[in-house]
């Protein structure tokens, strides 16, 4: 499996309360005969961050997102991935 994301991620009032992000990624799966990533798929998408806890920089997470053929969701999360 290959796979590639980058995200921005960017404070939207001063005091850091509210955050935003804009992300995009790429993935692809290589057949096990001939391990060639010949089918690569995007997805794209943006949400919000509400810092919860300065201290321990947790986040209320919400993020919308699109995929390959017409694919989307909406995610919530708590805390921080990375």
């Amino acid at each position: 499996m290959l796979y590639f994301e980058s995200e921005y991620r960017f404070t939207i009032t001063r005091d850091g309360l509210w955050g935003g992000v804009i992300f995009t990624n790429f993935q692809s799966l290589s057949n096990n005969v001939n391990n060639q990533f010949d089918n690569l798929k995007g997805g794209y998408g943006g949400g919000f961050r509400l810092k919860i806890n300065k201290k321990s920089n947790i986040n209320l997470i919400i993020t919308y997102g699109f995929g390959a053929a017409g694919a989307q969701g909406l995610f919530f999360n708590l805390g921080e991935v990375f």
